[in-house]
């Protein structure tokens, strides 16, 4: 929307949890988009506008066509030990439907962009904004992912209340800012973090954002930090199938709360917290209409539900072509909402370049997305022999990609992988003596791996253990360990000269 007249906006931190909204019902009249993403203080616009203003005479200058960007994304799916497609631990296959519903949008080619036709928006929508986003392949320890672009979190394991227990926009919001965000959180240099939960309805609550933040821009609530960076949005408004809920079905929330975190403001602006409405508030983009801001007979000037083309509600000053509602920074349902326009790419675009934690993704995806795929090869550590009740760590060296899934076996049976038989790195017990083949199988899209090795237990009782202390200990093997006294030693040398073998216990 365009300013008209200069304008002071406050730092207002809000959650618009104000909005009346039953997020069960697909009543539009009862529902609304709830975006908890905080309002930027007057000192971040100045500081963003003015970058915004030294992009565009940049590619004046340069006559240079916006650059093409790709963001690595990971999504933290939060949930309560669920199985893996059970809400909300939502399924691989709802988590790739929202990627391919943001490449989309931010492309240009969302679904219903065609009804732009119709309107008097047509030449400044459908806008291609020069952003694909691609699942992560590897994690911050480049370990391959058995899922591209998933970090499943069961909270009960890290000892984090149950999000749903937050009955406040407040009280949710300060859960994931103080605890479940800079506890999952990855470096946002390297990736755009999204996370995803359940969420009390009486949050009413559908998703919120940072805005980007600058090297020398001013801290503010709502700016990105390394502990915050990102975005959240309801399980049930994350893609569009699996357990999605009308009419926010279709993967709209996301678009909008990306659209903040590249720096874009909602389409009314955000009224300045005016019980009457503001026209004068400002989105900072002159392409897109002047729209009533803030509140308005005790409702916000951004339009909800799926209203239809020409819609005069919200426009000030007598726009003729009435309110941007399909524009994805408005408020309306996941239906009615299919366009950016070349404005509001600027910011995108300014937010690319300028962003302290956005500028380095494009080179970060390099290494994280598209890579060749890479048949599983199974291979892990074990002990030649162990005390019965003993915790061993079995140290998983198998390779793929996408990462391997992961199966353990023992024969005979007896032995306990803890926490389970499909953990990549389990610890491993057993109560009975013998010996044991311990067998990993790996197992990705391209190839399945299997390896086999034993392991002597022994009932040590009391018995002492023997500590190699050489320079050369990965030379010398010892048999049993722990010993009753009587020992083998095992010497793995290629030297012909003569070895020195010094035994001694406590005494000495």
């Amino acid at each position: 929307m365009k300013l008209r007249i200069p304008l002071s906006i406050v730092a207002l931190g809000i959650a618009l949890s104000a909005f009346s909204q039953n997020l069960n019902k697909p009543d539009p009249t009862a529902n609304k988009r709830g975006c908890a993403t905080a309002v930027p203080s007057q000192e971040w616009d100045v500081w963003f506008n003015a970058r915004v203003e030294e992009y565009k005479q940049n590619q004046i200058a340069q006559k240079a066509p916006a650059a093409n960007y790709v963001i690595p994304v990971i999504v933290h799916v939060i949930h309560g030990g669920q199985n893996v497609g059970v809400f909300p631990n939502i399924s691989q296959t709802q988590v790739n439907s929202q990627i391919s519903v943001l490449n989309a949008d931010f492309a240009g080619s969302g679904l219903n962009v065609g009804q732009l036709a119709a309107t008097a928006f047509s030449a400044v929508g459908a806008v291609n904004c020069n952003i694909t986003f691609c699942l992560a392949q590897l994690d911050p320890n480049g370990v391959p992912l058995a899922e591209p672009g998933i970090d499943r979190i069961n909270y009960t394991s890290k000892g984090w209340p149950n999000p749903t227990s937050q009955t406040t926009s407040n009280g949710f919001q300060s859960l994931m800012n103080a605890t479940i965000k800079p506890g999952s959180i990855w470096n946002p240099v390297r990736y755009f973090n999204i996370w995803v939960t359940d969420v009390n309805q009486g949050t009413q609550l559908l998703g919120f954002a940072t805005f980007p933040a600058g090297s020398t821009s001013p801290g503010l609530a709502g700016f990105g930090s390394a502990a915050n960076d990102g975005i959240w949005v309801w399980s049930r408004a994350f893609g569009n199938m699996g357990a999605v809920s009308p009419p926010y079905h279709l993967g709209r929330t996301a678009s909008h709360e990306t659209g903040h975190w590249l720096g874009l403001r909602h389409i009314g602006g955000d009224g300045n917290g005016n019980p009457n409405g503001d026209c004068n508030a400002s989105d900072y983009c002159n392409d897109t209409p002047p729209q009533l801001g803030g509140f308005s007979g005790g409702q916000y000037g951004q339009n909800f539900g799926s209203p239809t083309y020409p819609l005069h509600l919200g426009d000030c000053l007598g726009s003729p072509d009435g309110d941007m509602f399909m524009n994805f920074m408005d408020y309306v349902d996941d239906p009615a909402c299919y366009m950016f326009t070349p404005d509001q790419n600027t910011r995108i675009q300014t937010a690319m370049v300028n962003g302290i934690y956005r500028k380095q993704l494009t080179a970060s995806s390099s290494t994280m997305c598209n890579l060749p795929s890479v048949s599983a090869s199974a291979a892990f550590t074990l002990a030649d022999s162990t005390c019965i009740d003993t915790l061993l760590l079995l140290t998983n060296q198998s390779l793929g990609l996408p990462g391997p899934t992961y199966t353990w076996s023992s024969i005979p049976s007896g032995a306990v992988f803890s926490p389970s038989l499909s953990s990549p790195n389990p610890t491993l017990s057993f109560s009975i003596p013998g010996t044991y083949t311990i067998t990993l199988v790996a197992k990705n899209s391209l190839s399945t791996s299997t390896i086999s090795k034993s392991i002597e237990v022994i009932d040590c009782g009391n018995l002492a253990g023997v500590s190699k202390n050489s320079l050369r200990g990965d030379a010398i093997k010892i048999m049993p360990n722990p010993s009753s006294g009587i020992l083998t030693l095992l010497l793995k040398t290629t030297s012909s000269g003569n070895s020195v073998i010094e035994v001694s216990n406590s005494l000495g």
